[in-house]
């Protein structure tokens, strides 16, 4: 009975120190900070209930998967073409022409037009080598290559006004 009594009074006791220690001012902020925690989130979570945060998420999902139909265009115009040969068939032209002008060694009479062909194939390698890096890095980046269409899909998705 006495072992009873002391249990009842060490019980006691814990509970008056529990209550003393949520009266502390340390423990009162700290429950004030929960509830207003509490409170933001639920004004969160009934603000995203709200109809127009509803369509404007909905908005969002749609744009992300017409920007990912248009990367996935993009990856296929890049395939159509390596797969079509141009690039291979414009390096093999510019070699080709190369060539010729080497073969024509320094005529001095011609020098003037070997030149201007010589600018010529620079300008030509370096469309070509603009044009290889814009598939390379509309494949590796998955960036929008025709803006447009992209904005244009992305109206339509979202019922058709076109501006």
């Amino acid at each position: 009975m006495a072992e009873r009594l002391k249990d009842i009074k060490e019980t006691a006791s814990d509970a008056v120190e529990i209550i003393r220690e949520l009266g502390s001012p340390d423990v009162q902020e700290s429950l004030e900070k929960i509830r207003e925690v509490a409170k933001t989130a639920r004004e969160i979570i009934e603000s995203l209930k709200d109809p127009a945060m509803v369509e404007n998420i909905e908005n969002m999902r749609k744009m992300a998967e017409s920007i990912e139909n248009t990367g996935a265009r993009m990856e296929k115009v890049t395939t159509e073409l390596r797969n079509s040969g141009v690039l291979d068939e414009a390096k093999e032209t510019m070699k080709s022409a190369r060539g010729t002008i080497s073969s024509m060694g320094d005529a001095k009479n011609m020098g003037e037009t070997v030149d201007a062909i010589k600018e010529m194939l620079r300008s030509i390698s370096g469309l070509i080598d603009e044009l290889k890096l814009t598939v390379v890095s509309s494949k590796k980046e998955g960036v929008i290559h025709d803006a447009e269409e992209a904005v244009r899909e992305t109206r339509n998705a979202l019922g058709g006004h076109n501006k």
